[in-house]
């Protein structure tokens, strides 16, 4: 999309209808993650959108969570889909939403999140663009007032503001909307919201878990094996060849590799093959203690069904 399109759509300085936005870190969370997922598994990645949920309350709007959406005619892992209804008429730009899986993950969300209902929606971007209209359309029809975000996965580089911008339809002087394909976007100003227990979670996120430091160090313990074992690979692949005759002999190598052989630690055979025995008999202890409780469970439940048929059988007719 060229970048004079992209002016069009959106509204320098136009009339907003006055919303304020407070956009908590979850959603934030959720569409970076849902952008990363798709463009690890995909080859071509379609266009992501989802939606926004949260509350408003006198013309204060907060964004507390969101969720994916698709296409009408995808399918779903985790949800049975249904056609698109009939609210769902063919837009020129080809994307339309499937209004069952919308409803159905409405519905889900509300008995988790009572309060939470859906607000908007969210795409990913560097700016408005022709199906993100058809979209918007398509969401005024059961939201009076729809809010969009659009996440810019390219733009957090060299700057200290999220990629992230909050648009709504722009109105006309007479505090009507523009519409619906021919429409546009004007920009609404946001800011961050969070609780205790988010800024908790988002440091946790942000320091990289508990288990940070040890996976560095398995990380780094890793690699060491690895050039170790490369570089040992490599020595056996000249012994190798010198025995074969395959390769000249060169006696500084050798007598340096017989050095270094030298140099590895000894241990007595009658020593190492009784600890070994010993870290075998722990092992196939637990693997025989495990296999005896199953069958004591095994036995346990024998013995309740025969005490269930022997007093039924006792029972006077």
């Amino acid at each position: 999309m060229s970048g004079q399109e992209s002016n069009d759509l959106v509204v320098s300085g136009g009339v907003t209808s006055g919303l304020t936005i407070n956009l908590h870190p979850l959603p934030i969370l959720n569409i970076s993650e849902h952008y990363n997922r798709v463009q690890l598994t995909s080859r071509e990645p379609p266009k992501l959108f989802g939606a926004l949920l949260g509350t408003e309350s006198n013309r204060e709007v907060s964004i507390v969570n969101s969720f994916e959406l698709i296409r009408a005619g995808e399918n779903s892992g985790d949800v049975e889909m249904g056609g698109a209804s009939g609210s769902d008429a063919r837009i020129p730009s080809g994307i339309v939403l499937d209004a069952a899986f919308l409803e159905s993950r409405k519905e889900q969300f509300k008995q988790v999140f009572p309060s939470l209902d859906v607000i908007g929606w969210y795409s990913v971007g560097e700016a408005p663009s022709t199906d993100d209209i058809a979209i918007h359309a398509q969401f005024t029809e059961s939201i009076d007032t729809p809010v969009f975000l659009l996440f810019d996965p390219h733009g957090i580089s060299g700057t200290q503001n999220l990629p992230i911008k909050v648009y709504e339809s722009a109105l006309t002087e007479g505090g009507k909307e523009t519409g619906n394909q021919g429409g546009q976007f004007v920009e609404l100003q946001y800011g961050i919201e969070t609780g205790e227990a988010e800024r908790i979670a988002v440091d946790g996120v942000s320091r990289g878990g508990m288990g940070g430091e040890v996976v560095a160090n398995l990380t780094t313990q890793r690699n060491a094996i690895r050039m170790l074992y490369d570089r040992i690979a490599v020595l056996l692949q000249y012994i190798t060849a010198v025995i074969n005759k395959t390769a000249q002999p060169d006696h500084t190598i050798l007598r340096q590799i017989s050095a270094l052989v030298a140099t590895l630690p000894t241990m007595d055979a009658n020593e190492f093959q009784r600890e070994l025995m010993t870290e075998y008999s722990d092992v196939q202890l637990t693997s025989y203690l495990h296999t005896l409780t199953k069958q004591l469970s095994a036995l346990s439940d024998v013995s309740d069904c025969c005490q269930v048929v022997s007093t039924t059988l006792c029972v006077p007719s």
